[in-house]
């Protein structure tokens, strides 16, 4: 089949185009940057320059396609500029599902989040859970109102199925869980934090299952795709177990995690640099 990719750069791109590659599918890629162009059509992939916040730039991006996996998104939990959440997340999928209704394409697989239907601790989501409105971020809204378009067009004919994956990880895997799992490793991180919080980890390999899997689900179905909510004191000891290291007892209270988070937020806007924490 003939498939587009849109965020291939990100963490979860890589891994689906080389499975796609290895399943004999003719795989093509919209980037943004002419570095990154060269470097995946010298691998073999199929290039569009383009830019989903550009709807000019979109014009024609589905002749001969199949199939849309669309990924792109700004999944980052902080940044100078909020509006940037809404403008790709939001915008770029409004973008892509515009240009879309001109084309004739048999899936598209969009990539979601569970942070869209997070729900009241101690309360478990499943693919009819709508979010209760108290966005933790301005990254889980705007996954919140991109599904709110979903919705849309899908009533409106386009051939949609949404996936949406926990918090993956995997090789490779240094800005997000990994970070604090390569930090437990090396002893940069020395006491545990939200100890009794749990977190919806999902494997790389399994996410990529599942979105080949998608090509072929009914239009309309969403699915939740989490391999095991655990907690984060849990990681904690699994690591140190792994590796051989003592475990890591010390608590950080969660009090001082918040007031820290908060400072952070408050210095960063005045230097519109990345908090220490989110």
């Amino acid at each position: 089949m003939n498939i587009l990719v849109t965020g291939a750069t990100g963490y979860i791109g890589p891994f689906l185009i080389e499975r796609l590659k290895k399943e004999g599918h003719l795989v093509s890629i919209l980037v943004r940057k002419q570095s990154d162009y060269n470097r995946l059509e010298c691998s073999g992939y199929n290039c569009f320059l383009g830019d989903v916040t550009n709807p000019n730039s979109l014009k024609g991006i589905f002749n001969n396609i199949d199939v849309l996996f669309h990924l792109a998104n700004i999944a980052s939990w902080w940044l100078p500029n909020n509006q940037t959440y809404y403008d790709i997340n939001v915008g770029g999928t409004i973008n892509l599902m515009e240009e879309a209704r001109n084309a004739d394409l048999k899936r598209i697989i969009h990539i979601s989040s569970i942070a869209a239907i997070r729900q009241p601790d101690g309360a478990i989501a499943d693919e009819e859970s709508e979010h209760k409105g108290d966005f933790e971020s301005h990254y889980s809204r705007s996954k919140f109102l991109v599904e709110k378009e979903i919705r849309k067009y899908l009533k409106i004919g386009l051939p949609i199925v949404t996936l949406s994956p926990g918090v993956v990880t995997g090789p490779n895997d240094t800005k997000t869980f990994g970070k604090t799992v390569v930090g437990i490793a090396n002893k940069k991180v020395k006491a545990k934090f939200f100890p009794d919080s749990y977190i919806p980890l999902v494997y790389i390999d399994d996410v990529v299952e599942m979105m080949i899997k998608g090509i072929n689900l009914n239009v309309g179905e969403k699915y939740i795709v989490v391999g095991e909510n655990i907690k984060i004191g849990d990681v904690f000891d699994k690591v140190c177990r792994i590796i051989g290291k003592e475990p890591i007892t010390k608590i950080t209270p969660g009090v001082f995690l918040i007031f820290i988070s908060y400072f952070s937020e408050l210095v960063s806007f005045f230097t519109k640099k990345r908090p220490s924490l989110p």
